[in-house]
Formats: structure tokens, C-alpha cells, sequence
């Protein structure tokens, strides 16, 4: 089982650009608008850069 989504028991995204996987709260801000939280990356948006994992 995933220890991300154990330990914080929330939904875990994965970017479809980078390949990164993180709980939702790191992707946004407002609930609305999503990004990925890697430096180096820009993808955004539920469903075109990042998935539910």
C-alpha cells in the first residue's frame, strides 16, 4: 500500500509530466488550481498534468 497516502490520508497526485507523486495539499493552494510542486516541473491541472494516483 502506499505510504504517502497511509500517513496523511488524503488523495496522492501523480504528474503526468515528471513523474513526481505527492499528497493533494502540496498541489494547491486554494483547492481550485493545481500545480505540480517540483521546482522543475510546470505542469498544472487535475486531469491534463496531474492525475489521482
Amino acid at each position: 500500500m502506499n505510504v504517502l497516502r497511509e500517513s496523511k490520508g488524503r488523495d496522492v497526485l501523480l504528474c503526468r509530466k515528471c513523474g513526481a507523486e505527492f499528497p493533494e495539499g502540496q498541489a494547491t493552494r486554494d483547492g481550485w488550481h493545481y500545480r505540480c510542486p517540483e521546482d522543475d516541473c510546470d505542469a498544472e491541472g487535475l486531469g491534463e498534468g496531474l492525475r489521482r494516483a
